[in-house]
């Protein structure tokens, strides 16, 4: 197809990006399954296991399963172990410490305060998403093994900077990023890589957000 011939074009002669391999392909999966493209996914994928061993390349797309959800993540876990092969579980908790883990990581990457002030403020009625959040989301997925906490948080500022209406989740992975020492150029970086999948508004709107939020001092 002709727009396939405009597209390498646009990737390979305009845009310049210091992104090393690893963080190329951690970020450029995730952003493939916020946009549903199951296709280039999957070549992706293939093209990846030749610069990144399939452990860490499987758990950048679980990774994305809190925050996309399971049913839309479910036809790229296929693909991922089509191509991948049966890989050992990662999971470093169980069903008894899973929620303290959980929280304990959130702690460490939103503060403590500003967790227990969530917490605190919640009606009773919804107090369970954060319940959720602490077994689910960073018990289950942030404590598994491979990634580090700098690399999955990586990967799910490159999920979320894909998926639309986030932007106050987007906003608060950004400066969970930056504490954990992702700069802003890393950041700018890896949206520079996956504009010609995200379309310019999403990636505009995410270079929005960065310059607002380090603008205000949060870069470090």
């Amino acid at each position: 197809m002709e727009i396939e011939n405009i597209v390498n074009n646009f990737i390979n002669n305009d845009i310049k990006s210091n992104l090393d391999e690893r963080s190329k392909y951690l970020t450029l999966l995730p952003a493939l399954i916020s946009t549903n493209s199951k296709e280039i996914f999957k070549d992706k994928l293939s093209e990846a296991v030749t610069h990144v061993d399939k452990e860490s390349l499987k758990e950048a797309v679980y990774q994305t399963v809190p925050y996309l959800g399971y049913g839309k993540v479910y036809p790229f876990l296929v693909i991922a172990e089509e191509v991948l092969g049966k890989i050992d579980s990662a999971s470093t908790t169980t069903n008894e410490d899973r929620y303290s883990k959980g929280l304990e990581t959130q702690y460490n990457l939103f503060g403590k305060e500003n967790i227990d002030k969530s917490r605190d403020s919640e009606s009773e009625d919804f107090k369970f998403i954060w319940d959720y959040l602490a077994s689910y989301c960073f018990g289950d997925f942030y404590a598994r093994d491979y990634l580090n906490y700098q690399e999955r948080e990586l990967v799910t500022f490159a999920t979320l900077a894909s998926f639309q209406d986030v932007a106050p989740q987007l906003s608060s992975h950004i400066n969970a990023n930056l504490a954990l020492g992702n700069s802003k150029e890393l950041l700018i970086e890896v949206v520079k890589n996956l504009v010609p999948y995200l379309g310019f508004p999403r990636s505009l709107n995410t270079i929005n957000l960065i310059k607002n939020i380090t603008s205000k001092g949060s870069d470090k």
